[in-house]
């Protein structure tokens, strides 16, 4: 005699629960590394004001921007990568194309979809 659960009920609402916790912990990091992006970019303005006050100097303020660039290339590398929880496929790229729309560019999950998720 087997040990197993039947297929019935009890291991579809499991298996549901299941995918709707890994959805839902896999589009928080997708909102996290949206959100690192958006605040490097967001850092931009305030960082480079402060520098020329400090500098007095387009010249010397070049290593800051140069810096935050690479930041920035970085910030959007991280954020690139993530993969969409239900399809595992890239949630910002499809082929070439780099989008952040809310959107999974493969299977259209939205990034606030485990909102209304059990």
């Amino acid at each position: 005699m087997e040990n197993s659960q039947p297929e019935g009920q009890d291991g579809a609402a499991t298996g549901q629960v299941e995918d709707a916790v890994l959805i839902k912990r896999g589009l928080r990091k997708v909102r996290r590394r949206r959100w690192l992006l958006w605040s490097v970019m967001i850092i931009y303005l305030p960082t480079m004001w402060i520098t020329q006050q400090v500098t007095h100097s387009f010249n010397k303020s070049l290593p800051v921007f140069f810096g935050w660039c690479l930041v920035l290339l970085t910030a959007m590398a991280i954020s690139a990568v993530v993969r969409c929880p239900r399809c595992g496929n890239y949630f910002h790229v499809n082929g070439m194309s780099l989008l952040y729309l809310r959107r999974c560019l493969h299977c259209q999950l939205h990034i606030k979809a485990d909102r209304d998720l059990p």
